[in-house]
C-alpha cells in the first residue's frame, strides 16, 4: 500500500513538472517522436497492408479452406504489398506526366497571360466608368507590384535556392523514414503471430493476470479501431475521388483524373488534405480553362458537405467513435508533433484513448452504482 501511494506521488509531481514545463515536454515529445517516426511509420504501413492481407486471407480460405495453408500467409502479404505499389505507381505514372505538363505550359502561357490580364483589367475598369487617370493609376501600380517580385526574385536567389536545398533535404528525410519504415512493416509483418505470443507472454510475466488481461483487451480494442479507421478512410477517399471524377467529367472541368486523383490520396490527411487539393486543382484549371474555376470552386464545396456529412460519418465515424472537436484537437497535436503523418497517426490513437477512458468512467459509474448519469 505504501508503495502504491509513493508511485502515485511520484507520477502526479512528474506529470505537474511536464504541465508547467510545457515547451520542453513538448520538444522532448518531438525528439522522441523523430527517433520513433520509422518504427510508427512502420506499424502504419503494417495496419495499412494487414487490412488487405485479412481481406486477401478470407477470400484464400473461402476458396482455398485449408489445402496450401502453409502458403497463404507469404502469398497474401506479397498480395497485399503488390496491391499498395500497384495502386501508388499507377497514381505517379498518371498524376506526374501531367504535373509536368502543366508546369510547362504554365512557363510558356503566363507572360502572355499577364498582358491579357492587365488588357481585361483596364477594359472592365473602363467599363466600371473609372476614369483613365485611375485606370493608369491601377496600371501602374501593377507594373509596379510585377517590379518589386521581379527585384525580390533577383535579390534573394541564393535564400530561395537554400529554401529549395532544405525541402529537398526534408524529403529526402522523408522517403529515407519511408524506407525503414517499410522495412521494419515487412518484419512486422511477417512475425506478427510470433509478436503476439511473446508480448502475450511477457504481459503475464511481468503484470498480475488482471492487468495483463486488461492490457490485451485495450490491445484489441486499438487493432478494431485502427484497422477500422484506415479501412474506412481508404474507402472514403476512394468513394470522394471517384464522385470528384465523375462530377469534373459531367460539368467539363478539365484535369478530372488528375485533380481526382490528388483529391483521393490527400483525403487521407485530416483538414488541410482538402484544401491543399483544392488549391492545386484552381492552379491546374487556371492554367487550361480559368472561366472554369469558380464552377470548381462551387462543386469541390458541394462534395465536402457530401463527405463531411455523409461519407466520413458513415464509414469512417463508426469505426473511430470520436467527436469532431476531438478530432480536431487529435489533429492539431499530431500536426505539431510529427507533421502530416503525425496528423493521420494522432486520430486512430486519440480515438483509442477516448474508448478507453469512455469504458473506464462507465466502470467508475457502476461501481458507485450511477449508471443512469
Amino acid at each position: 500500500m505504501q508503495k502504491n501511494i509513493w508511485q502515485q506521488l511520484v507520477a502526479v509531481i512528474i506529470f505537474i513538472w511536464a504541465l508547467w514545463n510545457y515547451e520542453i515536454t513538448l520538444s522532448l515529445l518531438g525528439s522522441a517522436l523523430g527517433i520513433l517516426m520509422p518504427l510508427i511509420t512502420g506499424c502504419v504501413i503494417a495496419f495499412t497492408v494487414n487490412v488487405f492481407i485479412e481481406k486477401f486471407e478470407q477470400i484464400w480460405i473461402r476458396v482455398l479452406k485449408e489445402r496450401a495453408a502453409r502458403f497463404r500467409g507469404p502469398v497474401c502479404l506479397i498480395a497485399g504489398f503488390m496491391l499498395i505499389f500497384g495502386v501508388i505507381t499507377a497514381l505517379l505514372f498518371a498524376v506526374l506526366p501531367e504535373l509536368h505538363a502543366s508546369i510547362v505550359i504554365l512557363s510558356h502561357k503566363l507572360p502572355q497571360d499577364i498582358v491579357y490580364f492587365n488588357a481585361f483589367l483596364q477594359e472592365q475598369l473602363l467599363a466600371w466608368n473609372f476614369s483613365p487617370e485611375d485606370v493608369a493609376y491601377v496600371q501602374d501600380k501593377i507594373y509596379e507590384w510585377q517590379a518589386a517580385v521581379e527585384d525580390y526574385w533577383q535579390a534573394n536567389k541564393a535564400a530561395l535556392l537554400s529554401q529549395t536545398l532544405s525541402i529537398t533535404a526534408s524529403v529526402a528525410g522523408v522517403v529515407a523514414n519511408l524506407v525503414m519504415g517499410f522495412v521494419f512493416a515487412v518484419y512486422i509483418l511477417l512475425e506478427k503471430k510470433q509478436l503476439a505470443v511473446s508480448s502475450r507472454r511477457a504481459l503475464y510475466a511481468f503484470c498480475s493476470a488482471e492487468r495483463a488481461r486488461y492490457i490485451i483487451a485495450a490491445a484489441s480494442l486499438a487493432k478494431r479501431i485502427c484497422s477500422g479507421f484506415i479501412g474506412g478512410q481508404l474507402l472514403e477517399a476512394f468513394l470522394l475521388g471517384l464522385m470528384c471524377f465523375a462530377g469534373m467529367i459531367i460539368l467539363g472541368i478539365p484535369y478530372a483524373f488528375v485533380i481526382s486523383a490528388l483529391v483521393a490520396c490527400l483525403a487521407v490527411v485530416p483538414y488541410i488534405g482538402s484544401i491543399t487539393s483544392a488549391v492545386i486543382g484552381c492552379i491546374f484549371i487556371v492554367i487550361s480553362q480559368p472561366e472554369k474555376v469558380i464552377v470548381f470552386i462551387i462543386f469541390f464545396l458541394v462534395l465536402q458537405r457530401i463527405e463531411g456529412d455523409i461519407l466520413y460519418p458513415r464509414i469512417v465515424g463508426k469505426s473511430v467513435g470520436l467527436p469532431e472537436l476531438w478530432l480536431l484537437v487529435a489533429a492539431m497535436i499530431g500536426a505539431g508533433l510529427g507533421g502530416i503523418m503525425g496528423m493521420i497517426i494522432s486520430v486512430p490513437l486519440c480515438s483509442v484513448f477516448y474508448a478507453l477512458f469512455s469504458d473506464y468512467i462507465k466502470r467508475r459509474l457502476q461501481t458507485k452504482k450511477m449508471n443512469d448519469i
